[in-house]
């Protein structure tokens, strides 16, 4: 209730142009919903506040957001069903509980290194000593095996996966296919009945970006009375704590939506990054900032400071378009929320939804902010058979909301400055 901290970024699979090998490029990803604890967020005069800072050399695109509320029993925690898939189809939400969750009983690396001490708890140290390949992003192929313990007789089998991943990016992806390596996206295998191991889930899904825990749904997937799973990937995920979940009641919860009672769009700059202990990854520090970074910025139209609570309220292909430094401020009204019940919680959930674009060289349009996404393209870059929207309300949306020019490199480093000169 009395300052700013950070909690992870997010949209990581929104990017747009991103691309995956020579003329191919992703699917967008582009909503999320991003975890954030009962003691990350207090209410401050009948609100709940929180800060979308877009700190990397990117355009973002914010069209909605929401503040989703969980009330629960205090004993059970909640968690949303997200993750980064390498292509569609994308997981619809869905909210498990989790109780009473447990490590593994034993965890060893391909070398049959014992990593069960780095993945017992969130602290920062993961199963590290995969071999590195020169593009970003990329590793040697290697796996995991995991004895999940006796579970015969259970209803439900799913772990709790927490880790971060060092993203390849479009100049790596070009640079390994020229070289004819290929990423591998998580898989699991499971014993069969020769003993040998088998694939069951094909497409697992990673943890997008800087930290966060995905669920993995291991309910009916065991071939044997087997618990051993095997991890396969070539990807740089870094895993600092995998739990099992057996819980399988119905959990009682309540649960509200909230639009932004406000939302302000203005510079704020740059939180310092660093690392508490030394390891990665970096994480940002609110309360240190930086008024300028070494990016550019996509030439093209933003959106002006200011006002942009409409903008936010729907998912309408009409943005709060952000270049580096600017910052979205959201309240949400906590005034008409219920008391929580005598040994409950709550637990929140930040709904985003929108596209991001970086100025990787060997990205689509890495230099502009246009062509502007929308929602029902079937690609990005799209080709003349499909147009954003051109209707009066989105008329009157880019006349109204999108007249921040920034023609060239120069004109923005100006434009920070006298930014910087009138912001509070």
């Amino acid at each position: 209730g009395h300052q700013y901290q950070f909690v992870t970024d997010f949209l990581g699979g929104s990017a747009i142009g991103y691309l995956l090998g020579p003329g191919q490029y992703n699917t967008p990803d582009t909503d999320e919903y991003i975890k954030i604890t009962q003691s990350q967020l207090k209410v401050r005069d009948g609100k709940y506040s929180l800060r979308i800072n877009n700190q990397l050399e990117e355009v973002l695109y914010i069209d909605q957001t929401e503040l989703v509320i969980l009330d629960h029993p205090s004993e059970i925690e909640l968690f949303p069903n997200e993750r980064l898939m390498p292509a569609p189809p994308y997981p619809k939400f869905k909210i498990y509980a989790t109780q009473g969750t447990r490590s593994p009983t034993l965890a060893i690396d391909e070398t049959g290194k014992d990593i069960l001490p780095l993945i017992k708890q969130v602290d920062r140290r993961y199963p590290d000593d995969f071999g590195l390949l020169p593009f970003k992003g990329y590793a040697e192929e290697h796996s995991l095996i995991l004895d999940l313990g006796d579970l015969a007789g259970s209803n439900q089998v799913n772990l709790l996966m927490t880790a971060w991943i060092d993203y390849a990016n479009s100049t790596s992806n070009f640079q390994a296919s020229k070289a004819g390596v290929k990423l591998i996206p998580p898989y699991i295998q499971v014993k069969n009945q020769q003993g040998q191991w088998q694939t069951v889930i094909p497409d697992m899904g990673f943890p997008a970006g800087l930290p966060k825990t995905m669920i993995v749904d291991l309910t009916g997937k065991f071939l044997v009375p087997d618990y051993q799973i095997r991890l396969v990937t070539s990807m740089r995920i870094y895993w600092d704590q995998i739990l099992i979940n057996t819980y399988s009641d119905s959990p009682t919860f309540r649960q509200y939506r909230l639009s932004p009672q406000s939302a302000d769009l203005r510079f704020h700059g740059f939180p310092r990054e660093y690392s508490p202990d030394g390891r990665r990854p970096l994480i940002y520090d609110y309360n240190w900032t930086n008024p300028t970074a070494p990016w550019k910025s996509h030439i093209g139209s933003y959106t002006r400071f200011g006002p942009v609570t409409n903008l936010l309220q729907t998912r309408d292909d009409m943005y709060v378009i952000m270049r580096n430094g600017d910052e979205i401020h959201l309240d949400y009204d906590a005034s008409d929320l219920p008391e929580l019940p005598q040994g409950w919680q709550r637990t929140f959930l930040l709904y985003a939804d929108g596209f991001g674009k970086d100025m990787d060289l060997h990205s689509s349009t890495h230099d502009f902010v246009t062509p502007l996404p929308f929602h029902d393209m079937s690609q990005y870059p799209y080709d003349r058979s499909e147009q954003y929207p051109d209707s009066p309300y989105h008329r009157h949306y880019h006349r109204v909301y999108n007249t921040r020019h920034i023609s060239d490199v120069q004109s923005d480093i100006r434009t920070v400055r006298n930014v910087q000169a009138v912001t509070p």
